[in-house]
Protein backbone atom coordinates (compact mmCIF):
# COMPACT_ATOMS: atom_id res chain seq x y z
CA UNK A 1 0.00 0.00 0.00
CA UNK A 2 0.85 3.53 -0.20
CA UNK A 3 2.21 5.44 2.38
CA UNK A 4 -0.77 8.13 1.39
CA UNK A 5 -3.64 5.48 1.35
CA UNK A 6 -7.20 6.10 2.70
CA UNK A 7 -9.61 3.36 3.83
CA UNK A 8 -12.60 2.77 1.95
CA UNK A 9 -15.69 1.10 3.79
CA UNK A 10 -18.90 0.52 1.76
CA UNK A 11 -22.21 -0.29 3.97
CA UNK A 12 -25.44 -1.89 2.91
CA UNK A 13 -27.21 0.54 4.72
CA UNK A 14 -27.51 4.20 5.39
CA UNK A 15 -25.76 5.30 8.14
CA UNK A 16 -26.29 7.40 11.06
CA UNK A 17 -23.94 10.23 10.16
CA UNK A 18 -22.30 12.94 12.52
CA UNK A 19 -19.24 13.10 14.56
CA UNK A 20 -19.28 9.65 16.16
CA UNK A 21 -18.31 8.15 12.90
CA UNK A 22 -14.57 8.78 13.23
CA UNK A 23 -14.81 6.44 16.51
CA UNK A 24 -15.63 3.64 14.19
CA UNK A 25 -11.91 2.87 12.81
CA UNK A 26 -8.67 2.46 14.58
CA UNK A 27 -5.61 2.82 12.61
CA UNK A 28 -2.04 1.91 14.09
CA UNK A 29 1.44 0.34 13.88
CA UNK A 30 2.20 -1.98 16.67
CA UNK A 31 0.41 -1.22 20.39
CA UNK A 32 -2.68 0.39 19.20
CA UNK A 33 -2.95 2.27 22.02
CA UNK A 34 0.49 4.11 22.22
CA UNK A 35 0.46 4.22 18.23
CA UNK A 36 -2.50 5.26 16.89
CA UNK A 37 -3.29 6.99 13.87
CA UNK A 38 -5.87 10.13 13.67
CA UNK A 39 -8.19 9.51 10.53
CA UNK A 40 -10.93 11.57 9.29
CA UNK A 41 -13.87 10.61 7.86
CA UNK A 42 -15.82 11.65 4.87
CA UNK A 43 -19.32 9.82 4.35
CA UNK A 44 -20.87 9.59 1.11
CA UNK A 45 -24.76 8.96 1.33
CA UNK A 46 -25.25 7.89 -1.91
CA UNK A 47 -23.09 5.33 -2.26
CA UNK A 48 -22.95 4.50 1.79
CA UNK A 49 -19.19 4.84 1.11
CA UNK A 50 -16.99 6.01 4.01
CA UNK A 51 -13.68 7.02 3.70
CA UNK A 52 -10.57 6.98 5.94
CA UNK A 53 -8.27 9.73 5.62
CA UNK A 54 -5.02 9.35 8.03
CA UNK A 55 -4.10 12.65 9.15
CA UNK A 56 -0.30 12.32 8.29
CA UNK A 57 1.64 10.28 5.96
CA UNK A 58 2.61 6.60 7.05
CA UNK A 59 5.82 5.46 7.27
CA UNK A 60 7.20 3.17 4.39
CA UNK A 61 7.84 -0.29 4.90
CA UNK A 62 5.54 -0.43 8.00
CA UNK A 63 3.03 -3.42 8.88
CA UNK A 64 -0.68 -1.36 9.78
CA UNK A 65 -3.43 -2.41 11.42
CA UNK A 66 -7.19 -1.49 10.96
CA UNK A 67 -9.81 -2.41 13.44
CA UNK A 68 -13.52 -1.48 12.83
CA UNK A 69 -14.89 -0.42 16.07
CA UNK A 70 -18.16 -1.70 17.54
CA UNK A 71 -19.91 0.34 19.88
CA UNK A 72 -22.98 -0.07 22.36
CA UNK A 73 -23.32 4.25 22.15
CA UNK A 74 -24.89 4.77 19.10
CA UNK A 75 -23.23 8.33 19.29
CA UNK A 76 -19.74 6.13 18.27
CA UNK A 77 -18.70 4.27 15.30
CA UNK A 78 -21.36 3.00 12.80
CA UNK A 79 -24.65 2.88 13.48
CA UNK A 80 -27.62 2.71 10.66
CA UNK A 81 -29.62 5.19 10.66
CA UNK A 82 -32.29 3.80 13.17
CA UNK A 83 -29.82 2.96 15.53
CA UNK A 84 -29.09 -0.70 14.44
CA UNK A 85 -25.69 -1.98 15.40
CA UNK A 86 -22.73 -2.70 12.77
CA UNK A 87 -23.12 -6.78 12.65
CA UNK A 88 -20.39 -8.77 12.12
CA UNK A 89 -20.21 -11.28 9.05
CA UNK A 90 -18.54 -12.00 6.21
CA UNK A 91 -16.10 -9.25 6.30
CA UNK A 92 -13.65 -9.25 9.14
CA UNK A 93 -13.39 -6.42 11.25
CA UNK A 94 -9.63 -6.73 12.04
CA UNK A 95 -7.38 -6.09 8.83
CA UNK A 96 -3.52 -5.65 8.24
CA UNK A 97 -1.65 -3.94 5.30
CA UNK A 98 2.00 -3.42 4.94
CA UNK A 99 2.80 0.23 3.03
CA UNK A 100 5.38 0.09 0.70
CA UNK A 101 8.31 2.90 -0.52
CA UNK A 102 6.24 6.12 -0.59
CA UNK A 103 3.31 7.57 -1.68
CA UNK A 104 1.83 6.95 -5.24
CA UNK A 105 -0.32 9.55 -7.35
CA UNK A 106 -3.98 9.90 -6.02
CA UNK A 107 -6.45 9.10 -8.38
CA UNK A 108 -8.87 12.13 -8.04
CA UNK A 109 -12.66 10.88 -8.65
CA UNK A 110 -14.98 12.08 -11.36
CA UNK A 111 -14.99 16.01 -11.19
CA UNK A 112 -18.95 16.76 -11.43
CA UNK A 113 -19.42 20.05 -12.69
CA UNK A 114 -20.44 22.91 -10.75
CA UNK A 115 -23.98 22.44 -9.69
CA UNK A 116 -25.88 26.26 -9.23
CA UNK A 117 -29.44 26.81 -8.24
CA UNK A 118 -30.46 27.25 -11.92
CA UNK A 119 -28.75 24.11 -13.18
CA UNK A 120 -30.16 21.73 -10.45
CA UNK A 121 -33.66 23.10 -11.39
CA UNK A 122 -33.26 23.11 -15.18
CA UNK A 123 -32.14 19.49 -14.61
CA UNK A 124 -32.31 17.14 -11.98
CA UNK A 125 -35.83 19.03 -10.32
CA UNK A 126 -37.79 19.23 -14.07
CA UNK A 127 -39.54 16.05 -13.58
CA UNK A 128 -40.02 16.77 -9.81
CA UNK A 129 -41.56 20.12 -10.48
CA UNK A 130 -44.76 18.79 -12.44
CA UNK A 131 -45.42 18.62 -8.71
CA UNK A 132 -43.68 20.80 -6.50
CA UNK A 133 -44.58 23.94 -7.88
CA UNK A 134 -46.13 27.54 -6.84
CA UNK A 135 -49.47 28.05 -9.05
CA UNK A 136 -49.59 31.36 -11.19
CA UNK A 137 -50.81 34.82 -9.19
CA UNK A 138 -49.13 32.78 -6.03
CA UNK A 139 -46.09 34.01 -6.09
CA UNK A 140 -45.89 36.13 -3.49
CA UNK A 141 -42.46 37.48 -1.89
CA UNK A 142 -42.64 36.16 0.93
CA UNK A 143 -45.01 33.73 0.23
CA UNK A 144 -48.75 34.16 1.46
CA UNK A 145 -49.82 31.28 -0.02
CA UNK A 146 -47.56 27.95 -0.65
CA UNK A 147 -47.31 24.98 -3.30
CA UNK A 148 -49.07 21.15 -3.02
CA UNK A 149 -47.26 19.87 -0.21
CA UNK A 150 -45.38 23.00 1.02
CA UNK A 151 -42.61 22.52 -1.33
CA UNK A 152 -41.36 24.41 -4.54
CA UNK A 153 -38.89 23.08 -6.52
CA UNK A 154 -39.65 25.08 -9.75
CA UNK A 155 -37.52 28.03 -8.99
CA UNK A 156 -35.05 29.53 -7.01
CA UNK A 157 -37.45 31.79 -5.37
CA UNK A 158 -39.34 28.08 -4.33
CA UNK A 159 -36.54 26.75 -3.29
CA UNK A 160 -35.56 29.54 -1.09
CA UNK A 161 -38.45 29.92 0.56
CA UNK A 162 -40.08 26.41 1.02
CA UNK A 163 -36.82 23.96 1.08
CA UNK A 164 -33.42 25.44 1.88
CA UNK A 165 -33.48 25.74 5.42
CA UNK A 166 -37.04 24.97 5.81
CA UNK A 167 -38.16 21.87 8.13
CA UNK A 168 -39.94 19.21 6.35
CA UNK A 169 -43.61 19.01 7.24
CA UNK A 170 -43.56 15.18 7.43
CA UNK A 171 -40.35 15.27 10.17
CA UNK A 172 -41.96 18.57 11.89
CA UNK A 173 -42.85 17.62 15.28
CA UNK A 174 -45.53 20.53 16.32
CA UNK A 175 -43.79 21.82 19.17
CA UNK A 176 -41.45 24.67 17.52
CA UNK A 177 -42.48 27.87 16.54
CA UNK A 178 -39.20 28.99 15.20
CA UNK A 179 -39.47 25.73 12.69
CA UNK A 180 -35.55 25.21 13.03
CA UNK A 181 -34.16 22.24 11.61
CA UNK A 182 -32.22 20.08 14.26
CA UNK A 183 -28.60 18.23 13.43
CA UNK A 184 -28.20 15.73 16.15
CA UNK A 185 -32.04 14.93 17.63
CA UNK A 186 -32.70 11.70 19.44
CA UNK A 187 -34.08 10.52 16.85
CA UNK A 188 -32.55 10.88 13.31
CA UNK A 189 -34.83 12.25 11.12
CA UNK A 190 -37.27 14.27 13.56
CA UNK A 191 -37.34 17.80 12.48
CA UNK A 192 -35.01 17.68 9.50
CA UNK A 193 -34.85 19.89 7.11
CA UNK A 194 -35.59 19.43 3.22
CA UNK A 195 -32.48 21.23 2.47
CA UNK A 196 -29.65 21.19 5.02
CA UNK A 197 -26.86 23.62 3.07
CA UNK A 198 -23.17 21.58 3.28
CA UNK A 199 -25.25 18.38 4.45
CA UNK A 200 -26.75 15.74 2.45
CA UNK A 201 -27.07 13.23 4.91
CA UNK A 202 -29.09 15.59 6.66
CA UNK A 203 -31.20 16.27 3.93
CA UNK A 204 -34.45 15.23 4.11
CA UNK A 205 -34.76 15.93 0.22
CA UNK A 206 -32.34 13.05 -0.43
CA UNK A 207 -34.27 10.58 1.82
CA UNK A 208 -37.18 11.25 -0.56
CA UNK A 209 -35.18 10.66 -3.59
CA UNK A 210 -33.20 7.77 -2.26
CA UNK A 211 -35.99 5.88 -1.32
CA UNK A 212 -36.45 4.82 -4.28
CA UNK A 213 -34.50 2.10 -6.13
CA UNK A 214 -35.69 3.12 -9.70
CA UNK A 215 -33.53 6.74 -9.30
CA UNK A 216 -30.43 4.84 -9.39
CA UNK A 217 -30.57 3.59 -12.73
CA UNK A 218 -27.94 5.03 -15.16
CA UNK A 219 -28.47 8.15 -17.62
CA UNK A 220 -28.33 7.27 -21.29
CA UNK A 221 -24.62 8.69 -21.01
CA UNK A 222 -23.66 6.66 -18.56
CA UNK A 223 -22.21 2.96 -19.61
CA UNK A 224 -21.63 2.27 -16.13
CA UNK A 225 -21.67 3.00 -13.05
CA UNK A 226 -18.81 5.71 -12.55
CA UNK A 227 -16.86 5.76 -9.03
CA UNK A 228 -13.82 7.38 -7.15
CA UNK A 229 -14.27 4.18 -4.62
CA UNK A 230 -11.74 1.00 -4.77
CA UNK A 231 -15.02 -0.37 -2.31
CA UNK A 232 -16.69 -2.56 -5.45
CA UNK A 233 -20.03 -2.34 -6.75
CA UNK A 234 -22.20 -5.05 -8.38
CA UNK A 235 -22.08 -5.84 -12.22
CA UNK A 236 -21.31 -2.18 -13.14
CA UNK A 237 -24.17 -1.33 -12.12
CA UNK A 238 -24.97 1.63 -9.16
CA UNK A 239 -25.91 -0.14 -5.88
CA UNK A 240 -29.28 0.76 -4.75
CA UNK A 241 -31.03 0.41 -1.41
CA UNK A 242 -32.35 -3.04 -0.77
CA UNK A 243 -36.18 -3.58 -0.87
CA UNK A 244 -36.02 -3.73 2.73
CA UNK A 245 -33.86 -0.74 3.54
CA UNK A 246 -36.49 1.27 1.68
CA UNK A 247 -39.12 0.07 3.70
CA UNK A 248 -36.97 0.67 6.62
CA UNK A 249 -36.40 4.11 5.67
CA UNK A 250 -40.33 4.64 4.52
CA UNK A 251 -41.35 3.25 8.25
CA UNK A 252 -38.68 4.99 10.55
CA UNK A 253 -39.11 8.99 8.82
CA UNK A 254 -39.62 9.15 5.12
CA UNK A 255 -42.89 9.62 5.05
CA UNK A 256 -45.19 9.49 1.98
CA UNK A 257 -44.73 8.67 -1.51
CA UNK A 258 -40.71 8.59 -2.69
CA UNK A 259 -39.92 11.08 -5.51
CA UNK A 260 -40.73 11.83 -8.03
CA UNK A 261 -44.24 10.06 -7.32
CA UNK A 262 -45.43 8.03 -9.68
CA UNK A 263 -48.77 8.73 -11.92
CA UNK A 264 -51.10 7.03 -13.84
CA UNK A 265 -52.08 6.73 -17.58
CA UNK A 266 -55.68 8.09 -18.65
CA UNK A 267 -56.56 3.87 -18.25
CA UNK A 268 -55.47 4.00 -14.71
CA UNK A 269 -52.34 2.19 -16.14
CA UNK A 270 -48.78 3.10 -13.53
CA UNK A 271 -46.60 5.46 -14.90
CA UNK A 272 -43.43 5.21 -13.14
CA UNK A 273 -41.79 8.15 -12.49
CA UNK A 274 -37.43 8.15 -11.42
CA UNK A 275 -34.75 10.58 -11.90
CA UNK A 276 -30.89 9.24 -12.95
CA UNK A 277 -28.11 7.93 -10.75
CA UNK A 278 -26.33 10.92 -12.72
CA UNK A 279 -29.34 12.92 -11.18
CA UNK A 280 -28.52 12.16 -7.62
CA UNK A 281 -25.26 13.06 -7.78
CA UNK A 282 -26.11 16.50 -9.15
CA UNK A 283 -28.12 16.99 -6.56
CA UNK A 284 -25.95 15.37 -3.64
CA UNK A 285 -23.35 17.83 -5.48
CA UNK A 286 -25.79 21.05 -5.08
CA UNK A 287 -26.36 20.57 -0.94
CA UNK A 288 -23.27 19.75 -0.36
CA UNK A 289 -21.12 22.81 -1.74
CA UNK A 290 -23.88 25.03 -0.42
CA UNK A 291 -27.50 24.94 -1.98
CA UNK A 292 -27.40 28.77 -2.77
CA UNK A 293 -30.42 30.28 -4.41
CA UNK A 294 -31.59 33.88 -4.01
CA UNK A 295 -34.06 35.75 -2.55
CA UNK A 296 -36.22 37.11 -5.43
Amino acid sequence: MPTNVAIELRFDRFLLPGAGLVAGLRLFTGDPDANEIAVLPEYNLIERVVVFHPQRALHPNTLYGAEIVTSTDPNQGFWAFDRAPLEEGAVPLHFSFSTGSGPLPVTAPPVLPAETCETTIDGPFASCANCHVTQPGDETIPPSKYPPMGLDLSSARGLYYTAIGHVAHQAETGNTAANEGLESPARFGVQMNIVDPGNPANSYLMYKLLAKPDNYRLDASEASCVTGYHAPVSDGNCLPPSDDEAIQLREWFVRGDPMPKNGVTGGFAPIVASITHADLLRIGSWVATGASCAQR
